[in-house]
């Protein structure tokens, strides 16, 4: 049907990806869509604001009650800052490119059938993407694990313990929730709480004042998945450190992993 329609502003919105140069000046934090914009692609925005802050709020609430080292605040933007970098180029640009690609050479006027058949694949294809989208930290400065790793938006999801990657949750031995077992602060997993590893790291800790909860209440088959004897979980849930010996080293995996 036909119908009277005035226009009276149009305007131009540029499909464009932008990221901050710095997460940080002096006090001032930024974060979401103010540290990072794009075209609205698979709710990149709203996850990427959610993980801004939670990352940032432990190192302010660590600067905040006396625990935090001089480089914990600035590890705010070493980490997050590539975590978007990568979102930006490895999935909502690629998809921006690959979607005028698509339109350009099927079209339903076209040939239907032809076009019906290709969206089938790229919806296939699109599992691949969410098991390739894995926000993680490796090669940040408060995470020890190996050098040369970069944080970055792409990954694969795993329940092994990797250092600067979030930890998978794993039932108790009371067939509970591991996460819900968690307070406040880090959280070192480990297969015996008397250990001598378990104790160097409970009295680093206090020597530092770092909030330290120790969990040994985890299944052997939790163990299996983790692929080692001890983890040290940050408060936001990522892995510190994840292996199966640092007796005489934990104050410095700790010292490191609140940015001393």
């Amino acid at each position: 049907a036909e119908f009277p329609i005035e226009y009276d502003y149009i305007g131009f919105w540029d499909l464009r990806i932008a990221v901050a140069k710095n997460y940080r000046k002096g006090r001032v934090f930024i974060a979401g869509d103010a540290a990072h914009s794009h075209p609205p692609y698979g709710g990149y925005g709203i996850n990427s604001g959610f993980e801004d802050s939670r990352n940032l709020g432990w190192k302010i609430a660590a600067e905040l009650n006396g625990w935090a080292g001089p480089g914990l605040l600035d590890s705010y933007s070493a980490e997050r800052q590539p975590v978007f970098y990568s979102t930006g180029h490895d999935f909502i640009g690629r998809y921006i490119i690959e979607d005028r690609e698509f339109l350009d050479t099927y079209s339903p006027g076209k040939d239907l059938q032809e076009f019906e058949a290709e969206w089938r694949a790229r919806e296939e294809a699109a599992h691949d993407d969410v098991a390739g989208f894995e926000p993680h930290y490796e090669g940040s400065p408060v995470v020890f694990g190996p050098d040369g790793g970069k944080s970055s938006a792409v990954g694969s999801h795993e329940f092994r313990a990797r250092a600067g990657h979030h930890l998978a949750p794993q039932p108790t031995i009371d067939g509970g929730d591991l996460y819900d077992a968690f307070e406040d602060g880090f959280v070192l997993l480990t297969r015996d709480a008397s250990s001598e590893i378990a104790q160097d790291f409970v009295a680093a800790a206090s020597g530092a004042q770092i909030p330290l909860q120790v969990v040994d209440s985890l299944t052997d088959e939790a163990w299996e998945h983790y692929d080692c004897s001890c983890i040290l979980v940050r408060p936001d849930r990522f892995v510190a450190w994840a292996g199966n010996d640092r007796a005489g080293q934990a104050a410095e995996v700790l010292n490191r992993s609140v940015g001393h």
